[in-house]
């Protein structure tokens, strides 16, 4: 049983990374934010426009804030990129690493900026005409701030294997799936484990795009960039407590035990796959205790210094990690090559096993945002 979810989560695991081990990172263009209604913006506005005309080879990208909230995130994030300090407004100007402020600096350096970045070949040449926003990778560079680096793609597939291992979502789905056989229906148990699964996916989404835009929009994301690092190392040492004293302290790092009565009997009432997709988006404020650690981790290193362009992928990438144990215990199942009873008692066999590797990988990230 654990030789064969092992070796079919390797295989599912290695053929998702592989699409990703190619991403490349693109070039920034001259961005000007202004807003509908601005005076200021407006009195400057024409003037962008004619340089934009006069120097077709130039990649300038005006974007509205004040009525585009993909483009307010986007200028949020080049606020803090470029240490713009407070009080903070438009029209704003980012080119070559600096910004211009207000509409009589914009004037002054708009046209100079333009001739700078047309005399750096190799960057306009290399450029893949980005035109929504720029990559982490160049805001970093520009910045030229230390502290602030790319997200890693193996830092986010580390903290997703550690949330995949978890054992609440296995138990969950244990509980759902039992329920569902109840009939000796095997195919109305997959489509309930498909759909469950279906729903933990895109409540998960969901609940990750609401806390970096909430995080991007207040301006905290800097803040709690700077305390991932703690708080994964937290996470590692509560898990490897748990492997060395299991309950220990008073809690695990688990579904709370005082929550799993209620959450087992409203699981045991669910009879379809309807019931199952809906039961998933109540299940995950049950399941956020267990495995929300690892996602908050990424949570707070996406929404530093990140576009749209890379926190939505990597955020899909990191839920069908997630997911991906549920899919193949379902699908195992199924084709009767694993009994119920026998995947519940391989997820309490190697419960401790699961958070000596959580502890371990978290820890070691937590070291690795801190350091690098």
């Amino acid at each position: 049983m654990s030789r064969r979810i092992s070796l079919i989560y390797l295989i599912v695991v290695i053929f998702v990374l592989i699409p990703f081990s190619v991403l490349k990172a693109q070039k920034s263009p001259i961005y000007f934010f202004y807003g509908d209604g601005c005076s200021y913006c407006a009195k400057v506005s024409p003037f962008v426009d004619q340089i934009k005309s006069e120097y077709p080879e130039a990649q300038i990208e005006k974007l509205e804030v004040w009525h585009d909230l993909d483009n307010g995130i986007l200028l949020q994030g080049m606020y803090d990129s470029h240490n713009v300090p407070y009080p903070r407004g438009v029209p704003i100007l980012f080119a070559n690493g600096k910004y211009y402020s207000g509409y009589l600096e914009i004037q002054e350096n708009l046209e100079s900026e333009i001739l700078i970045y047309l005399d750096a070949p190799s960057e306009a040449e290399s450029d893949e005409n980005v035109v929504t926003e720029p990559s982490v990778e160049n805001i970093a560079e520009t910045n030229g701030d230390t502290e602030s680096h790319p997200i890693s793609f193996w830092a986010v597939t580390g903290a997703a294997l550690v949330d995949s291992i978890n054992p609440c979502a296995i138990a969950v789905l244990v509980i759902l799936i039992s329920a569902l056989m109840l009939a000796q229906e095997k195919k109305r148990a997959l489509l309930g484990g498909i759909a469950f699964t279906v729903s933990i996916y895109i409540s998960y989404l969901l609940f990750g795009l609401g806390i970096i835009y909430t995080l991007q929009v207040s301006g905290l994301s800097g803040w709690f960039y700077k305390i991932v690092g703690i708080i994964a190392i937290l996470i590692g040492l509560f898990n490897l407590k748990d492997f060395f004293w299991y309950g220990g302290g008073g809690f695990v790092m688990e579904i709370p035990r005082s929550w799993r009565p209620r959450m087992k009997k409203m699981l045991r009432s669910v009879t379809s796959p309807i019931g199952a997709f809906l039961i998933g988006f109540v299940v995950i404020l049950f399941e956020l205790p267990c495995t929300g650690g690892p996602y908050f981790f990424v949570l707070g290193l996406l929404s530093h210094n990140e576009s749209w362009s890379t926190i939505f992928p990597l955020l899909l990438y990191y839920n069908l990690i997630f997911v991906l144990p549920l899919i193949i215990i379902t699908i195992l199942i199924y084709f009767g090559l694993s009994k119920i009873e026998s995947v519940g008692q391989w997820k309490d066999k190697n419960i401790r096993l699961f958070h000596l590797i959580g502890g371990l990988i978290m820890v070691a990230l937590g070291i690795w945002v801190i350091i690098f």
